[in-house]
C-alpha cells in the first residue's frame, strides 16, 4: 500500500510539472563578441509567463548523435539568458563549417525537459563612415569566414538612441556582387557632444543569425544635456526640493510651536508657584 502511494505520488508530481517554450539565437556584434541569446516562457493562467531563476545546460554538437557539454546559465527575472561563445571555436575558417548548439532544461523539479537548438555558419561584416564629396556615408561589407563577398543579403541600417534604433535610410538594403552596400545619412542628426554611433546589422538570418557592426561618428549637431536633474526644481527628489520650499514650510511649522512651547512652559511655572 505504501509503495503504490508512493508511486502515486511521484507520477502525480511528474504530471504536474509545466511545460516550458525555449527560444534562442545566435548573435556576433563585431569584431569579438558573440552569444546566444535565450528566452524561456511557460504557460500560466493569465498567458504566458517569464521562467526566472531556470538553470539551462548548453551542449555543442560534434556529430548527428553526439553532444558536449559546454557550459550553464540561468534566466533572470525577466526569463531571458546571454550565454557566450568562444571566439577561437566561432571564427575557424570553414565556410562549410555549421555550428549546432543545444539548450537544454533538463531535471527541473517544476519544468518538463525540453530543448531547443540554434544552427549558423560563421560571417563577418565591417562597417567605416566615408565622406565622399562631401556627404557622409556609412559603407558596409558581408563576407564568410574566408573572407568570400556574400551577396544579396539584406542589411539594416540605424542610429543608436537612448530607447531603441532610429532607422537610417531605407527599410533595409541588399548586397552587391562585393557584399558591400553603401547608405548615405543625413545632415542633421543631433546628437549628445556631436557623437553618433550607427548600427549595421544582418538581422535572423537561416544562415548566419544575427551579426553586427557598429561605427562611431563625430560629425552629429553637438546638443546640450538639457536635463534639470541636478537642478532645484518642483519635480526633483526631496533632497534636491527648492530653497523657498525648505525655508519657509519650516519657518510656519517654528511660528506655530514656539509660541506652543512658551504656553505649555508658563503653564508649567504657573503651576509650580502655585
Amino acid at each position: 500500500m505504501l509503495l503504490t502511494l508512493l508511486v502515486f505520488n511521484a507520477a502525480f508530481a511528474q504530471d504536474s510539472k509545466q511545460k516550458v517554450r525555449i527560444s534562442a539565437q545566435y548573435t556576433k556584434v563585431m569584431p569579438k563578441e558573440s552569444f546566444i541569446s535565450i528566452s524561456v516562457k511557460y504557460k500560466a493562467k493569465d498567458g504566458f509567463e517569464p521562467a526566472a531563476n531556470l538553470e539551462i545546460n548548453v551542449y555543442t554538437s560534434v556529430s548527428e548523435d553526439s553532444l558536449v557539454f559546454v557550459g550553464k546559465t540561468s534566466t533572470g527575472s525577466d526569463g531571458k539568458a546571454r550565454f557566450p561563445i568562444t571566439l577561437g571555436a566561432v571564427n575557424a575558417k570553414d565556410t562549410s563549417k555549421v555550428f549546432t548548439y543545444v539548450i537544454k532544461v533538463e531535471n527541473n523539479s517544476k519544468f518538463d525537459d525540453n530543448e531547443t537548438s540554434v544552427r549558423f555558419s560563421v560571417a563577418n561584416l565591417t562597417a567605416e563612415l566615408e565622406t565622399v564629396d562631401g556627404v557622409s556615408q556609412v559603407t558596409a561589407v558581408l563576407s564568410d569566414a574566408s573572407g568570400n563577398p556574400l551577396p544579396d543579403q539584406t542589411l539594416t541600417v540605424g542610429l543608436k538612441r537612448m530607447y531603441g534604433l532610429l532607422q537610417v535610410g531605407e527599410e533595409s538594403y541588399k548586397t552587391n556582387e562585393s557584399g558591400s552596400v553603401t547608405v548615405p545619412l543625413p545632415d542633421s542628426m543631433p546628437g549628445i557632444d556631436g557623437k553618433l554611433t550607427f548600427e549595421v546589422a544582418l538581422n535572423e538570418s537561416d544562415t548566419y543569425g544575427n551579426v553586427k557592426a557598429l561605427v562611431n561618428s563625430t560629425n552629429g549637431i553637438p546638443v546640450k544635456d538639457q536635463s534639470s536633474f541636478d537642478q532645484r526644481t518642483m519635480w526633483s527628489p526631496p533632497l534636491k526640493a527648492p530653497l523657498y520650499l525648505l525655508v519657509f514650510p519650516n519657518l510656519i511649522i517654528l511660528g506655530v510651536w514656539i509660541p506652543l512651547l512658551i504656553l505649555i512652559f508658563n503653564l508649567f511655572r504657573i503651576s509650580r508657584s502655585g
